[in-house]
């Protein structure tokens, strides 16, 4: 996929593939009501996200992110950068909890792709900048 996407286009595709996974679980049902809701609906929501958007998207980010910082070293930034992404598995799930507690669990997925729909927003506003920082 590298030779033929740059680090910017896989980032894209790979958090739009994780939103269309996300957006798909918002109209189930809770299972806490007596829903019943379709296994393959589950199944596929994973897979685009776990199984096709996370491993690209993420791959990428860090491939892009060891190119900005090139040659400097990158043991302290890595550091950071893992940091940022270990305060959001926190802060999600204590969001989430909330948001589930005073609304509904589809109101959840819907924040979630709206983040994701933002954080692509912002790649693509900046994608000229970061392909050439890459270089």
């Amino acid at each position: 996929i590298g030779r033929v996407l740059t680090d910017v286009q896989m980032i894209i595709g790979g958090i739009t593939v994780c939103a269309l996974g996300i957006i798909g679980f918002s109209p189930l049902h809770s299972v806490e009501d007596g829903a019943e809701n379709a296994v393959w609906k589950y199944v596929v929501g994973i897979l685009m996200i776990y199984g096709v958007g996370y491993p690209i998207g993420h791959t990428a980010v860090i491939g892009l992110f060891s190119k900005v910082v090139g040659r400097r070293p990158q043991g302290t930034l890595q550091g950071w950068f893992a940091s940022a992404g270990s305060l959001a598995r926190i802060l999600f799930p204590i969001m989430s909890g909330y948001i589930a507690y005073y609304d509904d669990i589809s109101t959840v997925f819907v924040v979630l792709f709206v983040n994701l729909v933002i954080s692509n927003c912002f790649v693509a506003m900046s994608a000229r900048t970061l392909e050439a920082l890459s270089i």
